[in-house]
């Protein structure tokens, strides 16, 4: 398990990475809006390959500039970590609002993604109301308050910057091997996009972990990663 950064337009973003000698194409995951890369580094394991987790500019040890919480941005210090840690392609993990940042990169660089496997999220990018995110910031997430996990002044910035967006149409018209896990406990994934997966995606693999809530990683943390190891050993034919 290694800790390290890569630079994005002068910010300093923060990975962790383990097994770092695989030489397959590893897997780069884009977690969510309350969590850090240390959320995972018991969770990384389970995917059997070289694999990477960030956190977003803002979030745990990675760098809090002044600007560049818009979209468009946080998908290239996704792209900067892929970069520092292969120059082919990789395989793309997400949870939650990670999807969105982690979706536009994907749609961009297509060339450069095996697979997708998304964390009960939606692809698009969603404007949240203050109402609904003031709450969120002053909350707790996995037993730690938020304000411990972020910087609260860049995640304002970071849901101010958010506009609409949808990726449903470039990805279906992609077709890109794509595992979605949800929760049918979670608003996110609600019936009518659930739906919409299966419609837009008649290949993907489609799974409901009955027993969660939005975090998938309750009540079994290794159940989302091990789907994803599946996914991607399926793509790589290894």
């Amino acid at each position: 398990m290694t800790s390290r950064f890569a630079d994005s337009d002068g910010a300093r973003i923060h990975f962790v990475e383990v097994n770092s000698a695989d030489t397959r194409a590893p897997v780069v995951f884009v977690p969510g809006m309350t969590d850090v890369a240390d959320d995972y580094v018991e969770v990384l394991p389970f995917l059997g390959r070289r694999a990477v987790v960030l956190d977003l500019r803002g979030h745990g040890r990675s760098g809090v500039p002044a600007d560049g919480y818009d979209s468009a941005t946080l998908s290239r210090d996704i792209g900067a970590i892929v970069d520092a840690v292969s120059d082919g392609p990789v395989h793309v993990m997400t949870f939650s609002r990670g999807t969105a940042y982690a979706l536009r990169w994907a749609v961009e660089h297509a060339d450069r993604v095996r697979s997708i496997s998304i964390g009960d999220y939606i692809p698009e990018e969603i404007a949240v109301p203050e109402e609904s995110y003031l709450p969120l910031l002053d909350g707790r997430w996995r037993g730690s308050p938020v304000s411990e996990r972020l910087d609260r002044q860049a995640a304002i910035h970071t849901f101010r910057a958010a506009r609409a967006q949808s990726f449903w149409e470039p990805l279906s018209r992609w077709q890109p091997p794509l595992l979605v896990v949800r929760s049918p406990n979670s608003p996110l994934v609600d019936d009518d996009s659930w739906a919409r997966y299966h419609r837009l995606f008649p290949d993907a693999r489609l799974c409901e972990f009955a027993d969660s809530p939005h975090d998938i990683f309750r009540p079994d943390r290794g159940r989302f990663p091990a789907l994803v190891r599946e996914h991607v050993e399926s793509v790589d034919g290894a």
